[in-house]
This record gives C-alpha cells, structure tokens and sequence, in this order.
C-alpha cells in the first residue's frame, strides 16, 4: 500500500490528496480572513496560526483539513501536515467552514474527532446563515452552541453581527468580514497620518517664520529706541 497517499476526510482534486481543497470563492474569503485576523489578534502569543492545512488526530482515522487551526508552541515553525504526538500537542482551536456539499454527518465526525482528540475549542462557521456555533462533546455525543456574542480564548476575538452579517471583533480596533480589505484601511490610515504630518510641519515652518519675523521686529524696534534715545539726548543738550 502506498502509504504517501492517505486516506483523507476532505474534498480535494483527483490524485491530489495532500491539497485541500476549498470549494467556493465565499469559503476561500473566510479561510483568508480567518488566518489574518487570527493571526493579529494572537500575536505574540507562541502559536502558529494556519488555515487549510492536513491535521492528524491521534485516532488512527484519516487525515483532516480544518479551515484554521491555532497549533501552541508553533510560531516561527512551517507545517506541511500536523500529527497529534509527533508534532506537539492537540491544536488550540479548529474551526471549519461549511461547505455547500457538508452534509450534517460529515460535520458531525469531523469536528466530533477534533473534539475526541483534544482541541479545546471547536467553530462551525455557516456562511449562507450567517451563524457559528461552537462545538461541544456531550457523554460522547455532540453539541452545537450558538457562538455569536462569544470572545475565543483561543482565537483573541469575538463572533458577532453587523447589519445581519457575520463578523469577528476586533482585529485591529474594527469588526471584519469577508470581502473587506484590512490592508486598504491600513493604506488610509497610513495616508491620514501622513497628511497629518504634512500639516504639522507645514504649520511648524509657519510658526518658525513668524518666530523669524517676530525676532527681525524686535531688532528694528530695538534700534528705533535706541535712535529715539539718541536724539532726545542730543536735543536736552540743544536745549542747555
């Protein structure tokens, strides 16, 4: 048997079992903003942040491929596959997004492992609802947990609503969803800052000519008096 080609728990292309696949342009965003914003939000923290990335539970069952998964210990590190055991400990969180051909079964066993194996906290994203829930195990059996108004320990950030629509609070100081471009409001905020600058030096040169012209004032006053003093001395002696 050959055992580089494992028996995986994911879609992925024909003879392609090392490479997740993810099955739609919203899941794709997800996945994308997912890892950034964890990424920011755990900073710091010694963990890796990864998303669509082959995990081993420590149960002998195939291979799995959470949308992301924060692994303790594993900052710095490149994971092409992670093993429970032989790589380090159970991640500290996996959450998985739903895919249009999960069916409730599939997302029952998969996460129901995850859980098996150790990960602390489990997500089920559901983007056509808008919703998440967190998983939990129940005397073997699992549970699902409306998540929103949630913070995650795990993840440094909170599941909520704008407007109806699913977002995470708050990397960066605001509310994210998909589609949006974190690195544009950067941009902005980089532009704002130097325009701000700009005005500040602008007016520190203002304010220096008018220390210049205040000092050239003061000169020429200064010599005023002295030529006023010089004739009314002159004038006194006139008058003697």
């Amino acid at each position: 048997m050959d055992t580089d080609v494992p028996e995986v728990d994911y879609p992925h292309l024909p003879g392609q079992e090392h490479n997740p696949l993810m099955e739609s342009s919203l899941h794709a965003q997800w996945v994308t903003m997912l890892v950034q914003s964890v990424h920011h939000s755990t900073a710091g923290s010694g963990c890796l942040v990864t998303g669509n990335t082959p995990f081993v539970p420590a149960d002998g069952g195939p291979h799995t491929a959470p949308d992301l998964m924060v692994l303790p210990g594993m900052a710095g590190q490149q994971v092409s596959r992670y093993e429970v055991g032989r790589d380090g400990p159970p991640p500290a969180v996996c959450v998985e997004v739903r895919s249009p051909s999960n069916s409730q079964v599939t997302i029952d066993r998969r996460l129901g492992r995850w859980l098996r194996a150790g990960v602390k906290e489990v997500y089920l994203i559901d983007p056509a609802r808008e919703a998440v829930s967190q998983a939990t195990l129940v005397d073997d059996a699992i549970g699902y947990h409306d998540a929103l108004g949630h913070h995650s320990a795990g993840l440094g950030l909170t599941f909520g609503q704008v407007s109806g629509r699913l977002v995470l609070c708050c990397p960066g100081g605001r509310a994210v969803r998909p589609g949006d471009d974190p690195f544009g409001w950067l941009l902005a905020e980089q532009q704002r800052a130097d325009q701000a600058e700009l005005r500040s030096l602008a007016a520190m040169d203002e304010a220096a000519v008018a220390r210049d012209e205040a000092a050239v004032a003061r000169d020429e006053a200064a010599v005023l008096r002295a030529r006023v003093a010089e004739l009314e001395a002159r004038l006194g002696e006139d008058g003697s």
